[in-house]
């Protein structure tokens, strides 16, 4: 999934598979996602991987990304301000606002997610990259990443009793 603006900062994220992809229990086989990607901010650029999303929270990331797409179109009728999303693991977080014709995206990169030059051992203060995207750029990373994490579904495609 690509969050990058036409200035070439935001993020890009993947799902590189699961933490325990070989575990019996298919509770923890299915639990938890590792998540790479690289971010681009004025100050520098640099990598990531962590055990950071959920099934849950990747399919939440899609959907919520879809809604503020579609409030970001022209006559959609805008969320909230500010749109909030975070996780139970906080290395990721999203804020969004509209900014004329397009949202800003602040995106939140704490703990593992931080840049080299400001490691964090306490969670609370992450890095924000800040990305300007329009809806059509939002939605097609929705869409990105609601592919990707198809892939991961279990079989059956249930996720914790909801039906994909």
């Amino acid at each position: 999934m690509r969050l990058i603006d036409s200035d070439g900062y935001g993020v890009e994220l993947t799902v590189a598979g699961y933490q325990f992809p070989d575990h019996i229990d298919p509770r923890i086989r299915y639990s938890w996602l590792v998540i790479a990607g690289t971010a681009n901010s004025p100050e520098g650029n640099w990598s990531f991987r962590w055990q950071a999303l959920t099934l849950d929270d990747a399919v939440e990331l899609a959907e919520w990304l879809r809604r503020i797409a579609a409030g970001a179109a022209p006559g959609g009728d805008s969320p909230p301000e500010p749109a909030r999303l975070g996780f139970t693991e906080p290395n990721l977080s999203f804020t969004a606002t509209a900014a004329a014709g397009a949202v800003e995206l602040r995106i939140g990169l704490d703990l593992e997610f931080s840049p080299p030059w400001n490691r964090r051992v306490a969670a609370g203060e992450p890095t924000v990259v800040t990305a300007r995207l329009g809806a059509a750029e939002l939605t097609t990373a929705a869409e990105d990443l609601g592919a990707e994490v198809g892939i991961f579904l279990p079989p059956g495609g249930r996720l914790l009793g909801r039906v994909r």
